[in-house]
């Protein structure tokens, strides 16, 4: 890195020590990486304020380097036709820091109730994958629960616009673009405090509890699925906060002005 003579831009979503399940001297090899790499850095973008003051206060990044650029969000563009029974979405792959197992864990414990999930996302880990059908069918929700796995595009568009609820149960995320995915469609959130969740959730478009915490995951679904009001009140919200999303012009203006704040070093 020392003999690069041009500016180097690092773009972080989130530090890589952080993902769960790593072995400890693994995650420390990643710190360390990270840590003196990021060291070399003029400048820096990251999607959230909660990845800046992570990298300020465990990587020793300076705060005037940070450029924080929220990822651009695609508008629908098509109505919504929500299904019956309410459709669930989740969408992550399968990996242990997405908490699919909570969810579906969540889920065992509200079959009362009417609905269908869907978790989309790309088994990543094949034994955590494996683990999550595993538990589907020991919950009994194979009738009610799919793994899509991987979809295109158009898929994922359609199952957004026939949900009536988003639910990740992610025990860490640097940003979460699944969520702006979900404030555009409308739909109301169920979440964990978690990571940048907060900073990404509004109060007002969705619930969020502690992370790894199924009942309480389960109560937070149980109370917009069993109540018109409260869905309505959170979809409302989620709309508005939805339509206010940057898009990805804006995203790349603040990426320019992360480039042109790097001065170019003469030989």
């Amino acid at each position: 890195v020392g003999q690069l003579r041009a500016p180097i831009v690092a773009l972080i979503h989130h530090p890589l020590a952080l993902e769960n399940g790593l072995d400890p001297d693994r995650a420390k090899e990643l710190y360390d990486s990270e840590r003196a790499n990021l060291a070399h850095a003029a400048q820096v973008i990251v999607p959230s304020p909660h990845t800046a003051s992570l990298l300020v206060s465990d990587y020793d990044v300076p705060q005037t380097c940070i450029h924080i650029a929220r990822p651009g969000t695609d508008r629908p563009t098509q109505q919504r036709h929500p299904v019956d029974p309410p459709l669930i979405i989740s969408v992550g792959i399968q990996l242990p820091r997405k908490g699919h197992d909570v969810f579906l864990r969540a889920l065992g414990l509200i079959t009362d109730l009417n609905w269908q999930a869907k978790i989309v996302g790309a088994p990543l880990d094949a034994a955590y994958a494996q683990q999550l059908e595993d538990l589907r069918q020991s919950l009994g929700l194979a009738d009610q629960v799919t793994l899509p796995g991987q979809i295109d595009r158009d898929t994922l568009s359609m199952f957004f616009g026939q949900a009536s609820l988003f639910a990740l149960a992610t025990r860490f995320e640097g940003y979460g673009i699944v969520f702006d995915e979900a404030l555009v469609h409308g739909l109301p959130i169920v979440s964990c405090a978690a990571g940048a969740v907060p900073d990404t959730v509004p109060p007002d478009a969705g619930l969020l509890v502690p992370p790894a915490a199924p009942d309480a995951f389960a109560d937070a679904l149980r109370q917009i699925l069993n109540n018109r009001g409260t869905h309505q009140s959170l979809a409302t919200a989620a709309q508005r906060a939805g339509n206010a999303l940057p898009g990805w012009h804006d995203t790349a203006a603040i990426a320019a002005a992360a480039l042109n704040a790097t001065k170019v070093r003469k030989p």
